[in-house]
C-alpha cells in the first residue's frame, strides 16, 4: 500500500469512530500492521493532520482529534445554507415535468429508506440511501460544484453524523424528517421545505450536553 491509500483507509476508520476521539495511533503500529516503511506512514499521517483528523503533541505522540463541536456546526450551517438555496431553486425553476422527475426519484428512495428503519448506527444501507436523497435534489439543479467546495470539510460532518445516528438510534427519526422536506417539495411549499430541511441538518443543540456528559473524552471542551 502507498501513503494515499493508507491516508484513506485510517481517515475511514477515523470517521466510522473505529478509531476514537482522543486515541493515541502509533507510527510503530501503522508500520507493523501495513508493512510499510516509516516514511510512508509519516506521510499519510501528515495528510491527516493537515485535514484535522490527526494532532501531534511533542514528546507525548499522535492522537485522533476531538470532535469540536463548534466547528461542527459552523460546517453544518454551510451546508445547509447551499441546500436551502437548492431547494429554493428546484421549487422556483424545475418544470413541472423535472420536478416530478425528482419527485418520483425521492419517491423511490424514501421507500428503500423505510425498509431501514430497524438499522442502530450509520453502518448499513442508510447512509447509501441518506446521500442519495440530498444528491437528488443538487443534482437537479446542477449545484454538484458547489457542494463540492465543503469536500474537504465532509468527512468532519461524517464523523459526527456516525455518533449522532448511534447516539440516539437516529435512523426512524431521519427518514421521517426526509418524509417531511419531500412532502413540502411535493406541495412547492419553500419556506416549509426550507425549513424542515435546516432542523434535519441541525443535529448538535438537542444533543450535545448528553453527548459531551456521557463521551466526556470524545469532545472538545469550549
Amino acid at each position: 500500500m502507498n501513503s494515499d491509500e493508507i491516508y484513506e483507509e485510517i481517515r475511514k476508520q477515523i470517521i466510522d469512530l473505529s478509531y476514537e476521539p482522543g486515541q493515541m495511533l502509533s507510527e510503530n503500529q501503522m508500520v507493523e500492521q501495513y508493512k510499510v516503511s516509516r516514511t510512508v506512514i509519516r506521510a499519510a499521517f501528515s495528510r491527516l493532520q493537515q485535514t484535522g483528523f490527526l494532532e501531534v503533541y511533542p514528546q507525548r505522540g499522535t492522537f485522533v482529534s476531538l470532535i469540536n463541536l463548534n466547528y461542527i456546526a459552523d460546517l453544518l450551517m454551510l451546508r445547509t445554507a447551499i441546500e436551502k438555496e437548492v431547494i429554493f431553486e428546484l421549487i422556483s425553476y424545475l418544470s413541472d415535468e423535472r420536478l416530478n422527475a425528482l419527485i418520483e426519484k425521492l419517491e423511490e428512495n424514501m421507500m428503500k429508506q423505510e425498509l431501514c428503519s430497524h438499522e442502530i448506527d450509520y453502518h448499513g444501507n442508510f447512509p447509501r440511501l441518506d446521500s442519495e436523497f440530498h444528491e437528488a435534489m443538487i443534482q437537479s439543479v446542477r449545484r454538484e460544484s458547489l457542494v463540492a467546495l465543503l469536500g474537504p470539510y465532509m468527512g468532519h460532518i461524517a464523523r459526527w453524523r456516525n455518533f449522532d445516528v448511534s447516539f440516539d438510534n437516529r435512523i426512524p427519526e431521519l427518514i421521517k424528517e426526509h418524509r417531511h422536506i419531500l412532502e413540502a417539495v411535493k406541495s412547492k411549499d419553500i419556506f416549509l421545505a426550507q425549513k424542515a430541511l435546516a432542523e434535519h441538518l441541525e443535529t448538535i443543540t438537542t444533543i450535545a450536553d448528553r453527548a459531551m456528559k456521557e463521551y466526556p473524552s470524545y469532545f472538545i471542551r469550549q
